[in-house]
């Protein structure tokens, strides 16, 4: 009867760690390199994220590429996320804005018009 004793405390004692770590990683945030993927008419379109997150404010840069290194400006609610970049244009800035659900180490991306790129919807893995 001891046994069970020392045994039952130390069952316990290892679920509540292992329930503490898995609360700790689904927990860590948004922040991180990401890469998105945009899914429109023009085909899909692959970007590199980097998002940083401080409380509910969302910043960071998304690299399209060809030297376009856009910033992030948006917010974190829950698991919902939006934020918008600004892509510069002969014809005046182009923002594109972006809402999406984070789910460990998946964003899945709401529909949306993407400016020039169409419309369609997005997504991202942590990298």
């Amino acid at each position: 009867m001891g046994k069970r004793l020392v045994i039952a405390p130390l069952v316990m004692f290892t679920a509540l760690v292992a329930l503490s770590s898995s609360r700790a990683q689904t927990q860590s945030g948004v922040a991180g390199a990401w890469e998105m993927k945009l899914s429109t008419q023009t085909g899909i379109t692959t970007w590199q994220a980097t998002f940083e997150q401080d409380g509910d404010k969302l910043g960071g840069e998304i690299d399209l590429g060809d030297n376009e290194v856009l910033s992030v400006d948006g917010t974190i609610a829950g698991a919902t996320l939006k934020f918008v970049i600004v892509v510069p244009d002969l014809d005046g800035d182009q923002p594109i804005a972006f809402e999406g659900e984070l789910s460990g180490d998946m964003i899945t991306g709401a529909q949306g018009s993407f400016s020039w790129y169409g419309t369609g919807d997005w997504s991202a893995s942590r990298k």
